[in-house]
This record gives C-alpha cells, sequence and structure tokens, in this order.
C-alpha cells in the first residue's frame, strides 16, 4: 500500500452553530465539514487521512470583513467578552493531526 497522505479542511464552530447574521458563513463551514466526512470515506481506504478542524473565534483579519453593522457589533461583542484562540492554537492543532 503506497505512503499515507493528509488532507485537512479549516472549517469553524459556526458550522454547528445557530449564529444569527451568519448564515452564508455557516453554511459554507457546515459544506467543509460534511464534505470532509464523505472524502473521508471515499479517500479513507486508499489510506489517505482526512480531517477538519472546527475552531471557535480566532483573532484574525476576519472581523475587518463583516460589512453587516449588526454582525460587526455581534463579532466585537465576543472578542471583547471571550478570549479568542491564536492563530498559533491553529497551527498546533494541525501539526498535532499532522504528527
Amino acid at each position: 500500500m503506497p505512503e499515507s497522505a493528509d488532507l485537512i479542511n479549516t472549517s469553524s464552530i459556526a458550522a454547528t452553530r445557530i449564529l444569527e447574521k451568519f448564515s452564508i458563513y455557516s453554511g459554507t463551514k457546515a459544506y467543509i465539514s460534511h464534505l470532509t466526512r464523505l472524502v473521508r470515506v471515499e479517500l479513507g481506504r486508499k489510506n489517505m487521512r482526512v480531517s477538519a478542524i472546527e475552531p471557535g473565534m480566532v483573532d484574525i483579519e476576519l472581523p475587518d470583513h463583516v460589512t453587516d453593522p449588526d454582525a460587526s457589533a455581534l463579532m466585537a461583542g465576543l472578542l471583547h467578552d471571550i478570549e479568542c484562540l491564536r492563530s498559533t492554537d491553529i497551527a498546533e492543532t494541525v501539526a498535532f493531526i499532522w504528527g
């Protein structure tokens, strides 16, 4: 059998949580999570490991791209009220899966 390979997709906790004002974002993340499960079934027998990570709020530039004022205010409140993940947290998760 050939060596194994890894496919790691980045989704979001929004894939499984209902977030008002984020239906398109949540829907696309749900698609990525479900596609990952489907691809895992197809490629798993070919010795390919398929994973998805679904982090919560990560301290990245996403809030800068939200144009809806209500959604922007919601994100600002969340960023203020919770401790966000850092990009290094995501990198460590990928390294753990890959390792």
